[in-house]
């Protein structure tokens, strides 16, 4: 696998994860590749801190800590992981600490989380014990479209370039 540093038009750099073209890395069945190619899930270890934005069309778990925006299909922040920037994804499950606003089709708030920002969302549950500062915001909101747009396009991102 590998992680390629992208420059986008407006100078951000963004990260992507591509999968190697025949290497085995002898990975357990947590990062077994999906029909397409690409890992089912990608992981941020809780000794690995990441500067920069981080895109994805498919799963992210986050042990390590990110400053940088990330933009994926499914998100988990683990109980030692951290994100400072935003989130956009179809769900995110938080049991560490967030910074930033939050764009989610479904977010859930464990017991564990500690959220600062506002949280824009279609369902949303929070556990006795989870701290949040910020506001909550139910219903459609312009980036739930731009949520959708990007897992479907994140995909087509993520593939080996021709």
């Amino acid at each position: 696998m590998i992680f390629n540093r992208k420059t986008e038009d407006g100078g951000s750099s963004a990260i992507s994860v591509e999968p190697v073209a025949g290497t085995r890395l002898g990975l357990s069945r947590f990062m077994q590749p999906a029909k397409n190619g690409l890992p089912q899930r990608a992981l941020i270890d809780s000794g690995l801190s990441v500067k920069g934005d981080l895109e994805t069309g498919g799963e992210l778990q986050i042990d390590g800590h990110i400053v940088g925006n990330v933009s994926c299909g499914h998100l988990v922040i683990g109980k030692d992981g951290a994100v400072r920037g935003d989130i956009k994804a179809d769900e995110v499950v938080v049991r560490g600490k967030t910074e930033g606003v939050i764009r989610a089709r479904r977010v859930m708030l464990l017991e564990s989380a500690r959220v600062v920002g506002d949280i824009f969302y279609e369902r949303m549950s929070m556990e006795e014990g989870a701290q949040f500062r910020g506001a909550s915001n139910q219903g459609k909101d312009e980036a739930m479209a731009q949520v959708r747009d990007q897992r479907l396009s994140g995909a087509r991102r993520c593939r080996p370039e021709d």
